[in-house]
């Protein structure tokens, strides 16, 4: 009987943005060339970018010079917070994305299709063939 997993059976990918209230987002593809996929590659390369911008203009000292101020500091403390915090949204994502592509196949054997993908029945996990 065909019972793919939850979603298209594959893994989920971490998006590199958040909901509105900041909660993660996921994207169910079989398919790392989609459309969605190269937006978030691009949303990606785009928010490193920007956090390389900001420790280049910091230069030796993460606070800036004229942040003297409690409001200043405040400022160059959240956008710093923000580049870490998408650094670190990216770099997990990689990573599972990563291990998963080095994933050794299964060796359960069996196999079944369902909704165009191919499953393994042992284990359920999605053979990309």
């Amino acid at each position: 009987m065909c019972q793919p997993l939850v979603g298209h059976g594959g893994p989920l990918r971490l998006l590199p943005w958040t909901t509105p209230t900041g909660g993660a987002c996921y994207l169910d593809t079989d398919d790392p060339g989609s459309l969605l996929s190269a937006v978030a590659d691009e949303a990606e390369e785009e928010l490193l970018r920007a956090a390389d911008e900001l420790l280049a203009e910091s230069g030796p000292s993460p606070v800036p010079d004229g942040a003297d101020s409690p409001r200043e500091l405040r400022r160059v403390l959240i956008r710093y917070d923000r580049a870490l915090r998408d650094a670190l949204r990216i770099a997990v994502s990689r990573g599972a994305r990563l291990a998963q592509a080095q994933a050794p196949p299964c060796e359960h054997g069996k196999t079944e299709r369902c909704g165009g993908k191919t499953f393994c029945c042992g284990c359920r996990r999605q053979i990309y063939l």
